[in-house]
């Protein structure tokens, strides 16, 4: 009988006894895990940086509503945005008072002229009856930005509208039987009202500042309604160029300013 030697190695016999060696992961997955740890960092900073722009756009939000945040996308336009009204903008000894406020920018050369009709007004052009005052600003070179102050103030039982601009002002007297102890049943227009974004305006327009009147049109002293006419005032403000075109347009000579705009 002859007797057979294996020379095959142990450990490359296959079994239920013996089994290769696992080669060490450890260094595959520190890759990983950092890529993982990077992520979580890059998330974390992503959703901090969201949360401070929104506190940011809530604080600019915040700003616009307190102080009136004027944008001027355009200098060569006029710009502008209500203001809100400060507690001691009213002086001491006024029975009442309704203030607007604008911030506005003009833009070079622009000279702004102001013009108050109180009385009778139109709902829709600066036409009207009644007492006016108008006053004209000088061009300036550069850019500038006012704030105008318009204000309707009760002094010894008379109604009265006041305009401040820059230290340019001017005041008209209203109708005695004119009630303004509250502006609820009265029509009052604004070109922006407090919280809306700046608005601009060619500089060849005439702006309404404001308009209040009654809402029904006002009657003759044979009881016949007015044509387009009520009781009320408005202010309007142009540019110094367009002063003549403006007179025709508040006179009726013409349907609006446009027409005879050099």
């Amino acid at each position: 009988m002859r007797t057979v030697i294996s020379l095959i190695p142990s450990t490359l016999i296959v079994g239920s006894e013996c089994q290769l060696p696992k080669p060490n992961s450890l260094p595959l997955r520190i890759p990983r895990i950092l890529l993982m740890m990077l992520l979580l960092v890059g998330i974390g900073l992503l959703i901090h940086s969201n949360l401070e722009l929104s506190t940011l756009r809530r604080i600019h939000a915040d700003l616009r509503d307190e102080i009136g945040l004027l944008e001027v996308e355009d200098p060569t336009q006029v710009t502008m945005v209500a203001v809100p009204t400060p507690n001691d903008v009213v002086p001491p000894g006024v029975e009442q008072a309704h203030v607007w406020r604008y911030r506005i920018h003009f833009p070079a050369n622009y000279g702004a002229s102001f013009s108050t009709q109180g009385g009778l007004v139109a709902a829709n052009s600066p036409q009207g009856r009644g007492g006016s005052s108008s006053s004209w600003g000088n061009p300036n070179k550069t850019p500038e930005e006012l704030l105008t102050t318009i204000a309707l103030v009760k002094s010894d039982g008379k109604w009265i509208c006041c305009r401040d601009t820059g230290g340019s002002s001017s005041t008209i007297s209203l109708p005695d039987d004119f009630d303004l102890e509250s502006l609820d049943d009265l029509v009052i227009e604004t070109p922006v009202a407090l919280g809306d974004k700046s608005r601009s305006f060619e500089t060849d327009e005439a702006i309404c500042l404001i308009r209040l009147r009654e809402k029904n049109l006002a009657k003759k002293r044979n009881g016949e309604t007015e044509n387009d006419l009520y009781r009320g005032f408005h202010l309007y403000v142009y540019g110094d160029k367009h002063r003549a075109a403006f007179d025709a347009w508040a006179r009726g000579d013409t349907t609006s300013m446009q027409e005879t705009t050099p």
